[in-house]
C-alpha cells in the first residue's frame, strides 16, 4: 500500500498529480483544510489536504504505468505556489489493513478513484454540464467518474467552450456504456414472457413488439395474457390482436398456459402478458414462477417505467433475482425530464435493456437501444418527444 499526501489548493490540482504519482486506480481517502506558510504563525496561507492511495506494485510495472501516464497526460503545474508531496511506503501494519479494506470495498462497487471533489471548484465550462448530471439522476458514482474525466481533458484543453466539453461528455458516456453494457440473448425462445409492476405500460409495449415481428420480420405471432385481474387489459390486447390479426389466447392457471401453448403451436414467437402486481412483495414473484412451464425455453423481460425513482427500480429488480430476467424494457421516457436512470442501470446491472418506449402509438412509439440514443437522453439531445 502506498500513501501520498498533498498540499494543494485545491482537488483539481491535485487530480493529475495522483494519476502521475499512484496511477489511474488510486483513491482519495480524504481531504481537508489546513494552514500553511506564513512568518511567526503570521500571514498563513489556507490550503487543501488531500490523502491518497494506491496498492503497491511491482517497480517496473509502477514505471511502465508511470511513464504511460505522463505522455499520455503532459500536464504543467501553473500554480503560483509548488505543491507539497509528502510520501508514506510504510504505514502501520493497522493502518494498512484498515486502507487496504476501504479499497477493496470501493473497487468491488466499481467506485471511482475521486469522490471528493468539491463542486465550486469545478471549472466553469463543467459546471452547468455536473449541474445536468444531478438533476438526470445519475448515481454519484457514475457522475464522478465521467467528471474527473472531463476535467483531465479540460487540464490539457482549458479553452474548450461549455459546447465542445459537452461533445466530449456524450463520448465518454458512449464509452462508459460500451464497457458495461451487455449484449441481449440471440439464444432461441418459445415464449417472450413480459413481467412489471402495475402502471408501467406492458400491454401497450407488448402489441408494439407484436407489430414489430409481424410487420418488420414477418413472424407468425401469438398472444397470452394471464392479466385476468383487470378487464380492462384483456379487453386492451384483444383490440390489438383484432387490429394486427393475430390469435390471443386468455389464460388464468398453469393448466390454461399449457392448453394455449398448444393451441399457438404454430406460431413463430408467442408474447405473454402478465398481472402488474407489487413485486416487491415476494409472494407475487414465487406465485409468477408457479405459471411459467419449465420445460418451455422462455425469455423474460422485466418492463419498469423512467418515472419510478431509481430506487425503486432497484428494489424490484433485486426482488426478482430468484428470475433469471433476460433483458429490461423501460417505459414513459416521454413522460420524464429524467433518464438518468438508464445510466444507472446498465452501469450496476448486467441485464440487457432492449427497448425503450417513448409514447403510446403503436407501434411507433418504441426504440431499439444504442449507446448513441442513451447519451442523447442523459444529455438531452433526444428528438424523440
Amino acid at each position: 500500500m502506498r500513501l501520498k499526501t498533498y498540499i494543494v489548493n485545491n482537488v483539481t490540482e491535485a487530480i493529475p498529480m495522483i494519476k502521475r504519482d499512484l496511477g489511474v486506480d488510486a483513491l482519495i481517502l480524504n481531504t481537508k483544510k489546513v494552514k500553511t506558510g506564513g512568518f511567526l504563525g503570521l500571514f498563513k496561507k489556507e490550503k487543501l489536504e488531500v490523502i491518497a492511495a494506491a496498492e503497491t506494485m511491482p517497480s517496473e510495472k509502477k514505471r511502465n504505468i508511470e511513464t504511460v501516464n505522463s505522455e499520455s497526460l503532459s500536464l504543467e503545474n501553473e500554480t503560483e505556489e509548488a505543491p507539497v508531496v509528502i510520501e508514506s511506503e510504510d504505514p502501520s501494519n493497522k493502518e494498512a489493513e484498515k486502507l487496504s479494506e476501504i479499497m477493496s470495498e470501493l473497487k468491488s462497487l466499481k467506485q471511482f478513484m475521486f469522490q471528493a471533489i468539491d463542486e465550486e471548484q469545478l471549472p466553469e465550462a463543467l459546471k452547468s454540464l455536473n449541474q445536468k448530471f444531478t438533476e438526470q439522476g445519475i448515481t454519484e458514482e457514475i457522475k464522478s467518474e465521467l467528471v474527473v474525466k472531463l476535467m483531465l481533458v479540460l487540464e490539457q484543453h482549458p479553452n474548450y467552450t461549455e459546447e465542445k466539453i459537452q461533445a466530449v461528455a456524450r463520448k465518454e458516456i458512449i464509452k462508459l456504456i460500451n464497457s458495461h453494457k451487455k449484449r441481449p440473448s440471440r439464444r432461441k425462445t418459445d415464449i417472450i414472457c413480459f413481467i412489471g409492476p402495475t402502471g408501467v405500460g406492458k400491454t401497450t409495449t407488448i402489441a408494439k413488439i407484436a407489430a414489430d415481428y409481424l410487420l418488420s420480420e414477418e413472424k407468425k405471432v401469438g398472444l397470452i395474457t394471464s392479466d385476468t385481474y383487470r378487464i380492462a387489459a384483456v379487453e386492451q390486447l384483444k383490440t390489438y390482436a383484432g387490429i394486427l390479426n393475430i390469435p390471443i389466447r386468455v389464460v388464468e392457471s398453469s393448466a390454461d398456459l399449457t392448453a394455449a401453448l398448444d393451441d399457438l403451436s404454430d406460431c413463430d414467437i408467442i408474447l405473454m402478458d402478465t398481472a402488474g402486481r407489487n413485486y416487491q412483495q415476494k409472494q407475487y414473484i414465487d406465485n409468477l414462477k408457479l405459471m411459467l412451464p419449465e420445460q418451455k425455453k422462455i425469455q423474460i423481460n422485466l418492463v419498469l417505467s423512467l418515472t419510478s425513482k431509481y430506487e425503486d427500480m432497484k428494489k424490484i429488480i433485486d426482488n426478482f433475482q430468484t428470475i433469471a430476467m433476460d433483458q429490461l424494457i423501460l417505459t414513459k421516457q416521454d413522460e420524464t425530464s429524467s433518464s438518468g436512470a438508464i445510466l444507472n442501470l446498465i452501469y450496476h446491472y448486467s441485464i440487457p435493456i432492449r427497448y425503450i418506449a417513448n409514447g403510446q402509438n403503436v407501434p411507433d412509439d418504441i426504440l431499439s437501444v444504442t449507446p448513441e440514443l442513451i447519451a442523447d437522453f442523459v444529455l438531452g439531445e433526444d428528438e424523440n418527444d
